[in-house]
């Protein structure tokens, strides 16, 4: 098994992380989603475009993290003891949940309260306000060491499933039956619930699962190599088709009466038709970009290098330093709000990115993040 470093990856990382920024940014102008701060709810067409965006990136891009994430922690593992390994994890996972937890959370808070809300708080009372605290997006982090723990126990029976690269037919058959199980959970658990305490977002869970295992036996198989230039075009082609043509007319259709609001869950035949569109859409984009980005993004300058070792930290400050920019322009009020978030969104990502390389430039910081 090939040991070279896998830029394709680092660069699937600078563009998922992006895409994560965007997405939270998006909500802020007008997007449906539930984020700490909503500026304005988008009208016609503009919600049509901005719900295709965020539906779009949810079907596939933190699945993909964590497929990538469990191949790493797969591939990591073989060449560390474990007690070695575990305490890489505890210090690169868990120190950043703490921080945020304790931290970042009450920050992102203050400044939505303090320069958007302008309520009489200081940053002080917030940082000691229990309600203040929480995971925000680190549930992502936060799941990532509960798969360490469970892989490290799982990893002691010494299993190894063998299988080649699925074709075609196994891998729609999968997206069906992950879509299935979506929308199954999704009758009593819509689109939005998490776990109290936890921000754990189970109506898409059943995905992320797949992919952590997914990522584990991709690394035992070498499933990267087997993903071929031809069939990773077709499965990002078959994407796009389901992207422009599939999705506009399922949410026309089914929120035409309804609303967005029909698809999110209890049983609705649109919950059941995005759930299925969705795992189709995810495992076909999935594939599509690691073979298109294995062929066409797999090299590294200084620039990109940067980007990519900086990818981490900005998932974990993002969200103060958004609301931040949030704050400075909230009185841009006569813009239409769809213009007003793509003005803006190169801003928030140059900012994420700049101070999240200015942190790492921190003694000691690089070692976790």
């Amino acid at each position: 098994m090939s040991q070279t470093r896998l830029f394709y990856i680092d660069n699937l990382r600078i563009f998922l992380i992006s895409l994560v920024v965007l997405l939270h940014f998006n909500i802020t102008y007008g997007a449906p989603g539930d984020w700490y701060y909503n500026e304005s709810e988008a009208g016609m067409p503009e919600i049509i475009l901005q719900a295709m965006f965020n539906i779009t990136n949810q079907a596939f891009f933190m699945g993909m993290f964590f497929f990538i994430s469990a191949y790493f922690t797969a591939a990591s593992i073989q060449r560390k003891t474990t007690g070695k390994f575990l305490n890489d994890r505890l210090i690169r996972l868990g120190i950043p949940l703490v921080v945020f937890y304790f931290g970042l959370n009450p920050l992102t808070n203050f400044i939505r309260d303090y320069f958007i809300n302008h309520e009489a708080i200081t940053f002080g009372g917030y940082l000691a306000n229990p309600r203040a605290w929480g995971v925000g997006p680190m549930w992502f982090v936060e799941t990532l060491l509960l798969f360490t723990l469970l892989y490290l126990l799982v990893r002691n029976l010494k299993w190894k499933i063998r299988i080649s690269f699925p074709g075609t037919k196994v891998i729609v058959i999968a997206a069906l039956l992950t879509g299935l199980a979506q929308y199954v959970i999704r009758i009593w658990l819509p689109v939005g619930w998490s776990m109290p305490y936890t921000n754990l977002q189970f109506p898409f869970f059943v995905q992320y699962i797949f992919m952590l295992v997914f990522g584990v036996v991709a690394w035992n198989n070498n499933w990267l190599d087997a993903i071929s230039f031809k069939s990773a075009k077709q499965w990002f082609i078959f994407a796009q088709l389901m992207i422009w043509i599939v999705l506009p007319v399922m949410l026309y259709v089914g929120g035409k009466e309804s609303g967005i609001d029909a698809f999110v869950g209890r049983g609705t035949w649109q919950s059941f038709a995005w759930a299925i569109w969705e795992q189709l859409v995810g495992f076909a984009m999935i594939i599509g970009l690691m073979g298109l980005a294995k062929k066409y993004w797999n090299k590294q300058g200084l620039l990109a290098r940067q980007l990519s070792n900086s990818a981490y930290g900005v998932y974990i400050i993002h969200p103060p330093v958004i609301l931040g920019i949030s704050a400075l322009f909230v009185g841009w009020q006569d813009i239409n709000q769809l213009l007003k978030f793509i003005v803006l969104a190169p801003v928030a990502l140059f900012a994420c990115f700049l101070l999240a390389w200015i942190i790492r430039q921190i003694p000691g910081v690089k070692r976790v993040v």
